[in-house]
């Protein structure tokens, strides 16, 4: 820790420091609900430009995920788009994480699981987004 104090710049000062919810602030929170249709969900995927939205109840609760691979997907193998909403295509119990972990242990999650960003949960709620790009600007490794 006292390294981090007096080298606060660098990157394992910042590893030592920079937590999730330091990286929340960089980008919006995509969610739609479990009811959303194909126009919402890409709309909002597109709106807020992280490849991803979670699909959240109406307490904030985390119910699933939807990338854009996952879209692509669907449409390759779906020939009724109309009737298509987001609990059908999405992924549920996705990896999640704390505001209060480190960064660099998002950083570690995302390697093992080979993904590129992770949702943010605090108390059964879901607060946002960290993706790889947000570590990497932040200058972690």
């Amino acid at each position: 820790a006292d390294f981090a104090r007096y080298h606060p710049g660098g990157s394992l000062g910042k590893q030592l420091y920079v937590k999730v919810e330091h990286l929340l602030i960089h980008n919006e929170k995509p969610a739609v609900a479990p009811t959303s249709n194909l126009k919402e969900i890409i709309m909002e995927i597109s709106g807020k430009r992280l490849g991803v939205t979670a699909v959240i109840d109406g307490n904030d609760g985390l119910l699933g995920v939807i990338t854009d691979g996952d879209l692509r997907r669907m449409l390759q193998r779906n020939p009724d788009l109309a009737a298509v909403v987001a609990e059908q295509i999405m992924t549920r119990n996705p990896k999640s994480i704390e505001p209060s972990v480190l960064a660099v242990e998002a950083l570690q999650l995302m390697r093992k699981h080979n993904i590129t960003q992770l949702m943010v949960v605090d108390d059964g709620k879901y607060k946002g987004v960290v993706h790889l790009h947000d570590i990497l600007k932040e200058g972690i490794i």
